[in-house]
């Protein structure tokens, strides 16, 4: 197989899985862009050398100039962890977890000039688990993903898969996650917090401020009969530790939510 495609990535753990796979498949990576401090100009230059058969994104953490995105001869095609249209954007994992969702999934798409807008080619539905953090369910969707690729790549190449139309009537939208959205809110039902911790792990986490100002991060709750007990804390400069513990040492703690009401719940 001697098509070349140019690969654009983070180059971190699921950005690499991606780009292994199309290694192993055989794939001639004519082009690998990493998105840390890329000159476009540079890289329009190269693809216009190198003249790509595709272009491949995954978790690549900028926005592609449209006359970049014309070159490849076939274009480009990204690999975005969740069921579009929902959860187009750049934090679809952690939103499905946030919103409650029971499954999302990995779809392959053309790539346009609008965000995650591209018609699908191909789509894998993934469960979700109710002890998934964004960490786990990220990595299980990106192995997922790994092992479609190169197949609808050879299938969109060789002109064998027809693409089809998202509905924009059904999309949501992710936002950039931000540290301070890790800021618990203690007004929150019991199950959304739970959800938030998850889906805040392993960035940006999520925190409580203390009466002295520190930071305790909760790092793992669970709900029963509508309560929330929190299991698993780390004080600012120290090590996790079981919730009980650290009351034992901070009889007088009180959590304070952003309203600045004392909450502490057990």
């Amino acid at each position: 197989m001697n098509k070349k495609i140019a690969f654009f990535g983070t180059f971190g753990e699921f950005s690499r899985l991606y780009l292994d796979s199309l290694k192993n498949a055989g794939f001639n990576i004519a082009l690998a862009v990493e998105d840390k401090k890329i000159d476009f100009r540079t890289i329009e230059q190269k693809l216009l050398e190198t003249k790509p058969d595709l272009g491949v994104i995954a978790y690549f953490g900028k926005i592609i100039p449209k006359n970049i995105l014309k070159i490849p001869a076939k274009g480009f095609i990204n690999a975005h962890p969740s069921l579009l249209p929902r959860w187009r954007g750049p934090s679809p994992v952690q939103n499905t977890i946030l919103a409650g969702d029971t499954k999302t999934g990995i779809t392959i798409h053309i790539t346009s000039e609008e965000i995650d807008e591209g018609d699908i080619l191909a789509q894998k539905e993934v469960p979700i688990f109710s002890n998934d953090t964004c960490g786990v369910l990220t990595e299980r969707l990106a192995k997922e993903g790994a092992k479609l690729l190169p197949e609808v790549i050879e299938s969109w190449l060789n002109r064998t898969i027809t693409p089809t139309s998202q509905n924009h009537s059904l999309a949501t939208h992710s936002k950039m996650i931000k540290k301070e959205d890790g800021l618990i809110d203690w007004s929150k039902t019991p199950e959304y917090i739970e959800r938030q911790v998850r889906a805040y792990d392993p960035w940006p986490g999520t925190f409580t401020k203390m009466k002295n100002g520190k930071i305790l991060k909760i790092k793992k709750v669970e709900t029963k009969n509508g309560k929330l007990k929190i299991l698993v804390v780390q004080p600012e400069g120290k090590k996790d530790m079981p919730y009980e513990a650290f009351l034992r040492g901070h009889p007088d703690f009180k959590i304070y939510n952003a309203a600045g009401l004392g909450f502490e719940p057990r």
